[in-house]
């Protein structure tokens, strides 16, 4: 008898612990954020990450109530920037937006000093961007048949934003899944990129549309095909790749919203909520429009299984076709 009323003691004290201890969690979740939030990219200043960050952080800001203050910490392939979020305090004051080499990078470095599964709590897929197939416009190239088969002939060379970068991967997989050769020269970024390409150091690259659009506009690049999944509304001139009988083929540069592991539910829930209000509104989407990309959304669960898809995606693709970021 007393052994029982022990154990229901017992019992009852380890209960009470545990409640107390999760009501300075629960308190602070219902009064986040009391504090400026820092938003970490993991990519340069001005590039297209850059920009869709801060348009993203503006309307947190409105949300929220607190300043989202946006810090850009480019470098390794976007691993210095994750790095520094994952060891940060799991609190909800430091969030890093990410780019699609956040999944790749885990097949392309041996030694990451993170994992972007175990380390990282997703909070909501933000936009899809895709790349845009660009030849200059002297190339005798007018069509993507002709390059296949150009390829197919003669070794083309292509321009990448850096080895590992989704402008490189693309390529990667756009020539194994089309059977046609080329020679990656890698650049330190989207626009020398581009500047090869203009100049015709290089046959082609992937660009995105904030470097392909405007020179293709003004009569600089000719664009023979988009890596989304199927023509885009704002320029249905402009050929799906997948029409090519590459069923599926689809390079989605997105980005999306991650806060470190073991952040608060609560927290990544109204974390959750204030994205996908501000990706609703008609001003922000009015601006992501006209750079070309997709708001998106989404919850953090489905978040989670995109970035799974897109680890095993690219990890697929990286051994396939044997690349290296060396």
């Amino acid at each position: 008898m007393n052994a029982g009323r022990a154990v229901s003691r017992n019992c009852a004290t380890i209960a009470l612990a545990v409640a107390v201890a999760s009501l300075p969690v629960m308190a602070w979740s219902e009064t986040y954020p009391g504090k400026p939030i820092r938003l970490i990219v993991n990519a340069s200043a001005g590039g297209g990450a850059d920009v869709v960050a801060r348009l993203v952080a503006e309307k947190l800001a409105a949300t929220l109530g607190q300043p989202v203050i946006v810090e850009n910490k480019p470098g390794a392939g976007g691993n210095i920037g994750a790095d520094y979020v994952a060891r940060a305090a799991a609190d909800g004051y430091t969030l890093l937006a990410a780019n699609s080499s956040f999944a790749s990078n885990l097949t392309l470095y041996r030694k990451l000093p993170f994992h972007p599964v175990r380390d990282f709590s997703p909070v909501s897929l933000l936009v899809a961007n895709y790349f845009y197939l660009c030849v200059p416009a002297a190339s005798p190239l007018k069509s993507f048949q002709e390059l296949v088969a150009k390829g197919r002939k003669d070794e083309l060379t292509y321009a990448s934003a850096g080895a590992g970068q989704g402008s490189h991967l693309g390529m990667e997989l756009l020539k194994d899944l089309a059977g046609f050769k080329a020679v990656h020269v890698p650049y330190g970024g989207m626009a020398p990129a581009a500047v090869s390409l203009l100049s015709g150091n290089v046959d082609m690259s992937l660009l995105t549309p904030a470097s392909a659009l405007p020179q293709a506009e003004t009569g600089k690049l000719r664009l023979l095909g988009v890596t989304a999944p199927r023509r885009q509304s704002s320029l249905p001139g402009v050929p799906a790749i997948a029409e090519f009988g590459l069923p599926g083929f689809e390079v989605n540069n997105w980005q999306g919203l991650l806060a470190p592991a073991g952040t608060p539910p609560a927290i990544v829930a109204r974390l959750n909520q204030a994205v996908n209000q501000a990706l609703k509104m008609p001003d922000l989407n009015a601006r992501l429009a006209e750079m070309n990309t997709e708001a998106r959304g989404s919850t953090p669960e489905e978040f989670k299984a995109f970035l799974a898809a897109e680890i095993d995606k690219w990890r697929e693709v990286i051994k396939r076709t044997n690349t290296q970021i060396d």
